[in-house]
């Protein structure tokens, strides 16, 4: 019985003694080391022996992707060595912006030049801008653009101006500067007929229609004088481009006296 007593007693002393040498060991084998996470300092233990593999036991704790700054994954891990890690993350980030309104301005005939009115105001829409943002520890590296979306339509401002000026008691939409000659029709190449198949005469004109339409009815007036004409646009003539307009006379010494002359011509409302 003794005898069993004293083996059992030794194979004890044996596992203890055996159990603080593998322990002693294991502290052997153990390295502090401090992982800087987006330069938050992290003191770590580790029996790892490169920096790859340390890193890949604590990727779970990292959470993120990154960037090694100062070390290799193929590096030894040495005691109070300093890691330094930069996180990469991504963010999806939809900014709200104004979306300013238009101001329309629409002439009217009911109003004399120079005044106007809102008949309606403008507002301000929103868009949303949506952008994948590229983020290097805090530091944003990179914004790509995802999409975007209105949220709310602007509204235009509409305003209305006056159109109808008042020159010598009549009414006028607009005024236009034009280049005034005279014929008669008579002259070489006239028939008497204009294009829209009335007869020229005194106060017909030949335009170009394409600024000045056929059936417009405009009015004249010699600088320095008081004389005016009534004019109504019913022909045209291939010299006739643009500004400018012929006035239609029934004797050659009217048109001669009027000649060539640069005169405002209103087209009457």
């Amino acid at each position: 019985m003794k005898t069993h007593l004293r083996v059992f007693a030794i194979v004890v002393f044996i596992l203890v003694i055996g159990c603080g040498t593998a322990s002693a060991y294991s502290n052997m084998n153990t390295q502090s080391v401090i992982v800087n996470v987006d330069s938050v300092p992290h003191m770590v233990s580790t029996e790892q022996t490169t920096v790859g593999a340390l890193l890949k036991e604590l990727e779970n704790v990292i959470g993120t992707d990154y960037f090694l700054e100062d070390a290799d994954e193929d590096d030894p891990v040495e005691s109070m060595m300093t890691i330094s890690l930069t996180s990469v993350t991504e963010k999806i980030v939809a900014n709200v912006e104004t979306m300013p309104y238009d101001t329309i301005r629409r002439p009217t005939l009911s109003m004399k030049i120079g005044e106007s009115r809102v008949v309606q105001k403008g507002l301000n829409g929103q868009m949303s801008i949506v952008n994948k943002e590229t983020y290097h520890g805090n530091e944003l590296i990179d914004s790509e653009f995802i999409e975007e979306k209105v949220l709310v339509a602007p509204q235009d401002e509409i305003i209305e101006v006056g159109s109808t000026g008042i020159i010598d008691g009549m009414s006028f939409s607009k005024a236009i500067n034009a280049r005034v000659t005279a014929y008669t029709p008579s002259d070489p190449g006239c028939t008497g007929i204009t294009a829209t198949g009335t007869v020229a005469g005194h106060g017909t004109i030949a335009v170009d229609p394409s600024v000045i339409p056929f059936g417009t009815t405009a009015m004249v007036k010699k600088v320095l004088m008081e004389e005016r004409m009534r004019i109504s646009a019913e022909d045209t003539g291939g010299a006739i481009i643009g500004h400018r307009i012929d006035v239609c006379f029934e004797s050659t010494d009217d048109a001669l006296e009027w000649g060539v002359q640069n005169l405002s011509v209103y087209i009457l409302s």
